[in-house]
């Protein structure tokens, strides 16, 4: 989340300490608003990184209220960061593209090893893909179907003794969404003001 580590996600999200996302989140917004933006694209909500699912969040609730301040609709848009891309617009990269997407995922150990993990499952053809799908919903929250990956890798985790708890979607991160959500409907108001 730029700004961010997923361990500061993780942990804010555990502890339900909305306060850095919430100023991240109104700073978008009045980002988007004061620059007259028209879309925006976030990460789609997969339930494979609870990092991932936040920034869908973060990005909607400030492109909603950006849109509420400036009386302008910003289209928002999600790519799957994880999953083979579905239907939407689709940006295809050339080869000069496509090396400065891979050079720069690489830049970072985790974010490599991701990549390298999507390569084996989607293929690299996916990747030099870019799908962009409209989110047609104001709704904040998608359910998972099944239990979210990022709990299956945080039970690994906790039995390796690598971390103290397991983050879990209805324990911290629904009741984080909703703190975040009601705190944008007050504190932004007063940001715009």
């Amino acid at each position: 989340m730029g700004r961010f580590t997923d361990r500061e996600i993780y942990d804010a999200m555990v502890s339900g300490d909305i306060d850095g996302v919430l100023r991240l989140t109104l700073e978008l917004a009045r980002s988007l608003a004061e620059g007259s933006f028209r879309s925006v694209v976030t990460d789609a909500q997969e339930f494979y990184n609870p990092t991932h699912d936040l920034c869908s969040v973060v990005t909607n609730l400030a492109a909603l209220r950006a849109a509420e301040i400036s009386g302008c609709a910003i289209d928002r848009y999600e790519y799957a960061v994880t999953a083979a891309a579905g239907a939407g617009t689709t940006i295809e990269l050339d080869d000069e593209a496509f090396a400065r997407k891979m050079a720069c995922a690489h830049r970072y150990d985790d974010i490599g090893a991701d990549i390298d993990e999507l390569n084996r499952n989607v293929g690299p053809e996916a990747l030099r893909r870019e799908v962009l799908t409209p989110i047609a919903t104001s709704a904040l929250l998608r359910e998972p179907r099944t239990k979210p990956y990022y709990e299956v890798r945080g039970e690994e985790q906790v039995a390796a003794g690598r971390y103290a708890a397991v983050l879990r979607h209805r324990e911290h991160f629904v009741p984080f969404v909703a703190s975040l959500s009601a705190a944008m409907s007050s504190a932004a108001i007063e940001e715009f003001a």
